[in-house]
């Protein structure tokens, strides 16, 4: 008859304890803030390429228009970025 063996169980949570949870959900977040930056610095980039060009006035009002845009949502994005991590009990924040 096989003996059964004991296992000694970590009482931790592995996986969706709330410090799994916050640090997924933060490192998501900074994955967003760094497509937002990749696509403010492409736009930026564009409009130096339109300055040095006469015919492109359209194309150059509509792509300061996409990077004021940009630029609105990376504040708001990283305001509430800040936000919740206030929001984290002392325990979950990260570098702290």
């Amino acid at each position: 008859m096989p003996t059964a063996q004991r296992r000694h169980r970590d009482p931790r949570p592995h996986f969706g304890g709330p410090r799994d949870r916050a640090n997924d959900a933060l490192t998501n977040l900074s994955v967003y803030a760094l497509s937002l930056d990749a696509e403010y610095h492409r736009l930026d980039d564009r409009l130096l390429e339109l300055a040095n060009t006469e015919a492109a006035a359209a194309e150059l009002g509509t792509v300061l228009r996409e990077r004021d845009e940009i630029a609105a949502e990376r504040e708001a994005f990283r305001h509430a970025v800040v936000a919740l991590r206030e929001q984290l009990p002392l325990g979950l924040r990260s570098g702290r």
